[in-house]
């Protein structure tokens, strides 16, 4: 870590302001806006996405990455909470000069908890991104790809784990990252910042990169695979941020106005992590997001049309979608029920029929056995049975009901 300044006096500025600068302690400048509007940006929209994640998911089938993005989303919000604290207090991009070292204690202990959670929230978040990928690629099987998914997300939760305990014993005591005016002693740690950035780029490039292979596999359309591989984009976003946050690492190594600089690693770490939630939330959002549209929009509508109210338009809107839903005779479900990389619905007709087998995951890159013990698809359709009787009832003749493979004759005959 870049030398801090020591001073015994907490009244004294962190680093010596430059020639003809006076230090400003009251009211110094900042950039605390652009810092409160992008982190508010970063975690609104990281909120939004899995909440409308969380309600699709609320259709299907739970799966391990699903109970491991939750932790990840709570180390997530925490880690914000710490660096709205710093917001409050000394503030993002502002020089040594103008903060006291009395401030510095504050300062380091909302950065150390942040980078922390950020650790936690990366050791969830990437693992359950690998293990999607290792069930939407590779359904009903254990190749390749399934077994790299594994090993990489267990180097994943191996690195951060490890960073974490390295962050909390090479100080001693602890409180000596953040407090420099209480006895204590740190490590040399010169290498652990730039060489966990460069890890964790690493990282994010290996997930990236795996599932594309297996992609460009599939038994889609040109138009349709790159529709997936769009997804991917924010998987992209998040390389660049992580490289960038690398860039500024190595610069801290050198730099001699810690308290500024830092704040450019925080704003990238945020970043970062909301675009690795979209990565992998984005295969599984339009699906439960176009239901959801669909049904504000009809609801919104028939509210605007009914002339009794809202009250009365809202009833007559899940009335009449209960009874579309029992009208539906004809069902597709995709078995992996994932929005974009699935097919969600489909209608009787055979063109719908062709597009969604055609964005489908195909079967011959499965195993004969595979392909024998595992339902890839199943169909819902409502077969309506009817009950009637004739003028024979009134004449006390039993007709029961008639099965297409017997005769009336032989039914009545059966029943006597």
């Amino acid at each position: 870590m870049v030398a801090i300044a020591r001073s015994l006096d907490p009244e004294a500025p962190l680093v010596p302001p430059p020639d003809g600068v006076q230090s400003n302690f009251d009211n110094p400048p900042n950039g605390n806006a652009t810092m409160n509007g992008v982190v508010s940006v970063s975690l609104a929209l990281t909120i939004i996405v899995m909440i409308i994640y969380m309600f699709g998911k609320l259709r299907t089938k739970l799966h391990i990455e699903d109970y491991l993005v939750i932790p990840a989303l709570g180390a997530f919000i925490t880690c914000h909470v710490f660096v709205y604290r710093i917001t409050a207090t000394t503030g993002y991009f502002v020089h040594g000069w103008n903060l006291q070292v009395k401030d510095q204690a504050w300062h380091l202990f909302n950065i150390y908890i942040s980078t922390s959670m950020y650790n936690v929230t990366m050791i969830f978040l990437k693992t359950a991104i690998l293990l999607q990928w290792a069930r939407i690629f590779t359904p009903g099987s254990r190749g390749t790809f399934f077994w790299l998914c594994y090993i990489v997300a267990a180097l994943n939760a191996i690195f951060y784990v490890a960073t974490i305990l390295i962050d909390l014993l090479y100080c001693h005591p602890v409180q000596y990252h953040w407090n420099k005016l209480i006895p204590g002693h740190c490590g040399n740690d010169d290498l652990l910042s730039p060489l966990s950035a460069a890890i964790n780029v690493l990282l994010d490039v290996t997930i990236l990169i795996l599932p594309q292979k297996v992609i460009w596999k599939l038994n889609m359309s040109l138009k349709n695979k790159i529709k997936v591989s769009v997804v991917f984009i924010a998987g992209i976003l998040c390389i660049v941020s992580a490289s960038i946050r690398l860039n500024f690492a190595v610069k801290l190594l050198t730099a001699g106005d810690y308290a500024y600089d830092s704040s450019f690693e925080l704003i990238l770490g945020s970043l970062e992590m909301t675009f690795a939630f979209l990565t992998f939330s984005l295969p599984s959002v339009p699906k439960p997001f176009a239901i959801l549209m669909q049904h504000t929009r009809s609801s919104l509508g028939r509210v605007a049309r009914s002339p009794w109210g809202t009250w009365s338009g809202l009833f007559s809107t899940f009335s009449s979608r209960n009874r579309s839903q029992a009208n539906n005779t004809h069902q597709y479900i995709d078995t992996d029920e994932r929005g974009l990389l699935a097919v969600a619905k489909a209608s009787s007709s055979s063109s719908a029929f062709t597009k969604q087998r055609e964005l489908s995951v195909p079967m011959q890159g499965l195993s004969q056995e595979v392909e024998d013990n595992v339902i890839m698809r199943t169909t819902k359709f409502n077969m309506p049975e009817s009950f009637e009787m004739d003028g024979k009832a009134n004449s006390g003749v039993f007709v029961p009901s008639q099965h297409p493979w017997q005769s009336p004759s032989a039914e009545v005959e059966a029943h006597k």
